[in-house]
């Protein structure tokens, strides 16, 4: 029977208990389980996986009754700064963004409850929403100024251009070849930068345009875009097809008729002659 306090520091132990609450020393029980030796092939390297285990504070709450209090928290906080009570609003003000940061904590240990998915949209939305402005105005500014700079230097340009086109026009009244050959100069010189002045205009608003269509095409949803249908090419006519001529079978030639042997003609045997008496 184990006994009734811990040999160690004489707390009392619980029935059955096999350690001490208190210090943490086995006892010694009854039909206590059997040590056995770890097999050979236990015995190496074992893979650690270490948690993190973030700190919570007042509990676990809900993301959604947090959320539902920062929203009350703010509506009230507004509510009591338009009424004039400063000090109640500037309370419920930063119990709203208590509870806000209070939810943020909660969603990110429940990424996967519908509140926190709504929220992480709306501020994705709201942050490309807010680069894309950024941009635009930033674009929008820098073109005005760039094609400000640019109006104002054509436009002294063409006053030059007006008043060389007036000396040109006062040389050749008076005849001077030598005034009229520079003034002609000069108004080439003169179109050549207006016509650079507007090529650059130009350049200058291109490329404003694509940086702000890159800038849209950031916060635009993806849009799935089909390929056009193409018929398929219909084959060219062709002429029907001919029936084969197939060439008559030629004869087999034959090997030239070798001359029949006749056999050589032999002597008709003579009759037999009659004995004469002697």
């Amino acid at each position: 029977m184990p006994p009734a306090n811990c040999a160690n520091c004489g707390a009392r132990l619980p029935k059955g208990g096999r350690f001490c609450p208190e210090c943490g020393l086995r006892t010694s029980v009854a039909g206590d389980t059997a040590v056995q030796e770890i097999p050979p092939e236990e015995t190496g390297s074992v893979p650690v996986h270490k948690v993190a285990a973030a700190p919570t504070y007042f509990g676990s709450a809900p993301p959604l009754a947090l959320f539902a209090l920062a929203g009350a928290s703010l509506a009230g906080a507004i509510a009591l700064f338009v009424t004039g009570n400063v000090i109640a609003g500037a309370l419920l003000l930063a119990a709203a963004v208590l509870f806000s940061a209070l939810f943020g904590a909660a969603s990110k240990r429940l990424p996967d409850n519908a509140v926190a998915r709504v929220c992480r949209h709306v501020v994705a939305t709201v942050r490309d929403r807010t680069g894309f402005a950024v941009e635009a105005v930033s674009v929008h500014s820098t073109a005005r100024l760039e094609l400000f700079r640019l109006r104002r230097e054509l436009s002294e340009l063409v006053a030059e251009r007006a008043e060389a086109a007036r000396a040109l026009g006062e040389a050749v009244y008076g005849g001077a070849e030598d005034e009229v050959e520079v003034g002609r100069n000069r108004m080439s010189e003169l179109d050549r930068a207006l016509a650079e002045k507007e090529t650059e205009m130009t350049t200058v608003t291109a490329a404003a345009n694509e940086r702000i269509q890159r800038a849209q095409l950031q916060v635009q949803p993806t849009e799935v875009v089909e390929p056009p249908q193409v018929p398929e090419p219909m084959p060219a006519p062709s002429e029907p097809p001919q029936p084969v001529t197939v060439p008559e079978p030629s004869p087999v030639p034959s090997e030239p008729p070798v001359p029949v042997p006749s056999p050589e003609p032999t002597p008709e045997p003579s009759p037999p002659q009659p004995e004469q008496p002697g």
